[in-house]
């Protein structure tokens, strides 16, 4: 990839990751703004950017280096609600704020070729459905239905091309158990292949399946162990991701997590995705 554009996505990313204030997700517009001094830039930057509270973290954000540097992976996300609360669409039917637009980018790089390459990157915009809770009220279980349009893509051109859409249905369902703030979470999503490039990954499905179980585990200021299984035609794959807060291990201040992944997987990048993959990376990650 252009290392221009990996530049620019990366200082967008974060600068909007840097700017997404907590305390504003928990509050109407109005009562956050009367909590504001308006000294800070970030509360004079959030002051011109009322949309500004509808994006928050998505899936896992880290940089992982491997045992073998050539199978170094670091991974962005967020996602953006289109509908923001207390509007009049919000007041009449509630659920409409589930509505979604998610970007998710992985990308694999080989940190002992000379000049340091991106072996393959996967660029991931979605457009998803997040229900409410269907379990309002039950005390420590949560359940929710997702479900969504992903594309798929390396970005490339010719031989290297690849690409893929899906279509999918994933249940989550959560025990929160607020005394003692142990979690359980298990998430199993079911897809389907629409329109795949039949021309450079006709056969992708043999190797990344129609099924992946993800099942997470953990206290939010402790270790936290999310594992994910998929099967297919040519064989499983497995991916384990353990955290844990940076500031507790060393009693710092620095707010990431340390961040281990074992994989043994196929298909793990759409570029080799006929091959199996089996890597073991450690690192740090600011979502998990």
């Amino acid at each position: 990839m252009n290392s221009f554009y990996f530049r620019v996505l990366i200082l967008i990313f974060f600068c909007t990751l840097s700017q997404a204030t907590p305390l504003h997700a928990l509050m109407t517009d109005s009562e956050y703004s009367e909590k504001l001094t308006y000294i800070e830039h970030d509360e004079l930057f959030n002051l011109y950017q009322p949309y500004l509270y509808n994006i928050s973290a998505y899936k896992p954000v880290y940089f992982l280096a491997g045992t073998n540097p050539r199978d170094t992976k670091f991974q962005l996300s967020l996602k953006y609600r289109f509908i923001g609360r207390d509007g009049f669409m919000e007041g009449l039917r509630p659920w409409i704020r589930g509505f979604h637009f998610a970007y998710t980018q992985t990308s694999f790089w080989d940190l002992r070729g000379d000049s340091r390459p991106f072996e393959d990157t996967s660029y991931k915009p979605e457009l998803f459905f997040l229900s409410p809770n269907l379990f309002p009220g039950k005390g420590s279980s949560h359940a929710f239905i997702q479900t969504g349009f992903e594309h798929e893509s390396n970005g490339q051109a010719g031989d290297t091309s690849r690409s893929t859409n899906y279509i999918y249905v994933k249940p989550i369902y959560v025990f929160f158990h607020q005394k003692s703030k142990l979690g359980f979470q298990v998430a199993p999503k079911i897809w389907t292949y629409v329109k795949n490039n039949d021309n450079t990954n006709p056969d992708l499905e043999k190797y990344r399946g129609y099924f992946d179980l993800e099942v997470k585990f953990g206290r939010p200021d402790a270790a936290v162990l999310e594992t994910h299984w998929r099967w297919a035609t040519e064989g499983h794959s497995v991916r384990l991701d353990l955290s844990y807060p940076l500031d507790r291990l060393l009693n710092v201040n620095l707010q990431f997590y340390l961040h281990a992944q074992y994989v043994n997987a196929l298909a793990e990048s759409l570029l080799n995705y006929t091959e199996r993959n089996q890597a073991l990376r450690l690192g740090i990650s600011i979502v998990r």
